[in-house]
């Protein structure tokens, strides 16, 4: 038998979401631009929720907000642990890129909104970015040419 502090701490997803509702609460931190901090917090209708991308993606996906064991949102690690893989043809709406590799200083992640052009070679996407805080903007796939970023789709999404 594992010891108590072996054992991991399963991640808790938050209640079935749709994609315009993803949309909707990425869309609440415009309502002004929420600057990007990693030690700070922002409250809203949606909850109390870390200020950096992989906060923000926990609000947006509607991940319980400020548990005790992860101090407002997941970070991007735990992101993948509630994310499965899926095919760049299959972004849709609400689905994230994703950046794990490498240390917690090059991790991202980025919000999926829509596809710019029909070749999909750029997307509108939002985030929580430093210097910038929350934005929509283009961006080019998977995230400004930069390799490491992978599709991903909340596993507690609605599909339809």
């Amino acid at each position: 038998m594992a010891a108590q502090d072996q054992v991991e701490t399963p991640i808790r997803l938050g209640p079935p979401i749709r994609r315009s509702e993803i949309i909707e609460r990425a869309e609440s931190w415009l309502r002004p631009s929420v600057p990007y901090r990693t030690t700070k917090f922002h409250h809203n209708e949606f909850g109390i929720y870390r200020t950096d991308c992989s906060g923000y993606v926990s609000m947006a996906w509607g991940l319980p907000s400020v548990p005790h064991d992860r101090r407002g949102g997941l970070d991007t690690l735990g992101l993948a642990k509630v994310s499965e893989p899926i095919d760049r043809d299959d972004l849709r709406a609400g689905d994230v890129l994703l950046r794990t590799e490498g240390s917690r200083l090059i991790r991202h992640v980025a919000v999926f909104h829509e596809w710019i052009d029909d070749d999909r070679t750029a997307y509108w996407g939002f985030e929580q970015s430093g210097g910038s805080g929350t934005v929509h903007r283009r961006v080019t796939y998977p995230y400004g040419g930069l390799e490491h970023y992978l599709p991903r789709r909340y596993l507690n999404v609605i599909h339809y």
